[in-house]
């Protein structure tokens, strides 16, 4: 009977270490992970409920994973990830490779907060980027000459002899992901951009040291929702080689944006903003950090209000730009900005917002002027006891047009760097 017993204990044991098996090797290699992750990041990392299976799948599951910023934010968080899952592939573990097949995430939040101070910008994500020496020169042994570059197996090759690792994802999904973007280098004023409900992917990553694709390997897609009063309509995708650096090829798309949410953006408007939405439709080409981007900005049904204080200061022709703007239901404006992103003197949204204020009033020049042409020819048409208080409308329209003079109301110069 004892022989029977410890044998049903033990085939017990064995059934519970095949149906818990990954839950043991998670529960044994979470702390392990933590710890390794706290020190890559330098930031806190939390890991909850932990599974790994090495075989047949090579899968390995988080609960939660979570990462936090340091107490000087004011963000939590950096990232979350819940119900996370991931493929890895053993066997390229041993040609120093680690490969992930596919990665999962449930639910995802990332979000990048900046700040300035007595040094400079600081930004969190910078802070792992740096500790994880990304932000470094690789050795000059591993940077292959563009003029003679090696193949990407050669590439592999040469890399893997020198003790450098490849690291490649082949595709990561997101089903409901949360991008939080928030601004405090200007004291006087806080800057946040939201994107929710993102669902999407991103395949192709491929990074080997020291090497540089001739061509744009990886693609990105990306539905969901910008701001939240009311949440607008966001898409956006195209090619991207973010292995190498800041290199993507891509168009995105917000309709139905609020311009009261996001105001800051469109501060060259002639009047505080009671309301309106706007559609914003993007192109963004961006090589070793050099971007170049065209964006299409169409404001629909503006209520503006008188100007505020920071308005006033402005060198801008708000009576004139109102005046033109109050005269269209909808209007469409071109703007371009071209800039290297990589130069921490150079913040996109500014450079975005100065573009948009000189597209504006070179609208309201031209609405303007097909105003003043509209109001000549009714005046010429109209009986002669009309024609003076015509002609009065016509005289302001002209004074007006007259005052619009891109080159002193907005100040340019010639070394405007950021903006087109």
């Amino acid at each position: 009977m004892k022989i029977l017993k410890v044998l049903a204990v033990l085939i017990l044991v064995l059934l519970a270490l095949v149906l818990f098996h990954d839950f043991w090797v998670g529960l044994t290699l979470q702390p392990i992970v933590e710890k390794q992750l706290t020190e890559a990041f330098a930031m806190p990392i939390n890991i909850d409920g932990m599974k790994v299976r090495f075989w047949p799948s090579g899968r390995v599951y988080f609960k939660k994973i979570e990462c936090f910023n340091p107490p000087e934010f004011k963000q939590k968080r950096h990232f979350e990830g819940e119900e996370v899952s991931i493929i890895l592939d053993w066997e390229a573990l041993k040609k120093k490779c680690i490969r992930i097949k596919r990665a999962h995430f449930k639910k995802f939040l990332f979000a990048v907060e900046t700040y300035m101070t007595s040094r400079g910008t600081r930004t969190n994500t910078f802070i792992w980027y740096h500790n994880m020496g990304l932000d470094g020169d690789d050795d000059p042994a591993m940077n292959f000459p563009k003029h003679d570059a090696p193949s990407l197996d050669q590439a592999v090759a040469e890399a893997s002899a020198k003790g450098k690792w490849r690291v490649m994802i082949d595709r990561l999904e997101l089903d409901n992901g949360t991008f939080l973007f928030n601004d405090r280098r200007d004291s006087g004023q806080e800057r946040q951009w939201i994107f929710e409900k993102l669902k999407g992917y991103w395949e192709g990553f491929d990074f080997v040291s020291g090497y540089t694709s001739p061509s744009f390997r990886e693609y990105i897609r990306l539905e969901g929702t910008f701001g939240r009063h009311p949440p607008a309509k966001f898409r956006g995708e195209g090619k991207c080689q973010f292995a190498d650096g800041n290199n993507f090829d891509i168009h995105t798309m917000i309709e139905g944006g609020s311009i009261s949410e996001y105001s800051f953006l469109l501060a060259g408007l002639p009047g505080e903003v009671k309301g309106g939405v706007f559609d914003l439709r993007s192109k963004l080409l961006c090589a070793e950090s050099d971007l170049k981007s065209e964006h299409i900005l169409t404001l629909k049904a503006m209520r503006l209000g008188t100007p505020t204080v920071t308005q006033k200061l402005l060198k801008y022709p708000f009576g004139a730009v109102l005046m033109a703007l109050e005269t269209e239901k909808t209007i469409e404006i071109e703007v371009n900005v071209n800039g290297y992103i990589g130069d921490p003197k150079f913040y996109f949204f500014q450079a975005f917002t100065k573009a948009f204020q000189r597209a504006l009033v070179r609208k309201a020049r031209t609405i303007l002027d097909d105003l003043r042409k509209g109001t000549t020819k009714v005046a010429a048409e109209t009986p002669a006891q009309v024609r003076s208080g015509v002609g009065q409308i016509g005289n302001l329209l002209n004074t007006t047009f007259s005052t619009l003079n891109l080159s002193t109301l907005l100040g340019e110069t010639n070394n405007d760097k950021h903006e087109d």
